[in-house]
């Protein structure tokens, strides 16, 4: 597969995140009890069980999303790698890219209400690495792409305030939400801007306009 066409799929992979957002909108609205975004977990969406305070009859919905998005995650990474400095840097972030898809996906699998312990540990290595992706990914990006690294700054401080705020114990479905959606809202907007970038290059545009467009490291 060529460069470009590498991007275009890796790109709109990543795009994709945007449906996660979706799935919850409609994983919440088919609760037969109400469902709090203010109140009540994300993982909340996924059990697999009903109690007399939650039910969630589209837990299926929810899981195979967090398993794709997992996938996703890794899948984009891997194919948007010229858009990162060569050597070391480049395997940090596939490395990064792994560990936090194979911990979202496996928040899918291994739903809350099947066991809060290990529920847990399938979700930790994300709700960690998240924050340290993008905070590596804006003090590596500053110098060849700044706005690229302002908006991985922006995501990474929206996600560290999150963090403090859950610990505090405030409005936990909010404040986890903060910690939670910068991620996969960055991989939408940046994969959404790199496929768009890369279709504009395979068109045979005058050569002073295609000078214009943000082109890979490599």
């Amino acid at each position: 597969m060529g460069r470009h066409r590498r991007h275009i799929a890796a790109g709109l992979a990543w795009t994709l995140a945007f449906a996660y957002l979706l799935a919850e909108l409609v994983t919440a609205t088919a609760w037969t009890t109400p469902y709090s975004f203010r109140h009540d977990t994300i993982s909340d969406l996924g059990i697999t069980t009903c109690t007399q305070h939650a039910c969630s009859p589209l837990h299926m919905v929810m899981n195979a999303t967090f398993v794709v998005l997992g996938l996703l995650t890794i899948v984009g990474a891997i194919g948007l790698l010229d858009y990162i400095p060569h050597g070391p840097r480049q395997w940090s972030i596939v490395a990064l890219a792994v560990v936090i898809g194979l911990s979202t996906a496996a928040t899918g699998v291994f739903p809350s209400d099947g066991g809060i312990v290990v529920h847990t540990l399938a979700v930790m290595p994300a709700f960690v690495s998240r924050h340290i992706v993008l905070i590596l990914l804006a003090i590596w990006l500053w110098k060849h792409r700044r706005l690229a690294a302002i908006w991985s700054g922006v995501c990474a401080t929206t996600g560290l305030t999150g963090t403090v705020l859950l610990a505090i114990g405030l409005q936990i479905g909010i404040t986890e939400r903060l910690v939670f959606y910068p991620l996969p809202i960055w991989m939408a907007v940046t994969g959404t801007v790199i496929a768009f970038t890369a279709v504009r290059s395979t068109i045979p545009w005058p050569r002073a306009r295609l000078s214009t467009l943000p082109a890979p490291l490599a």
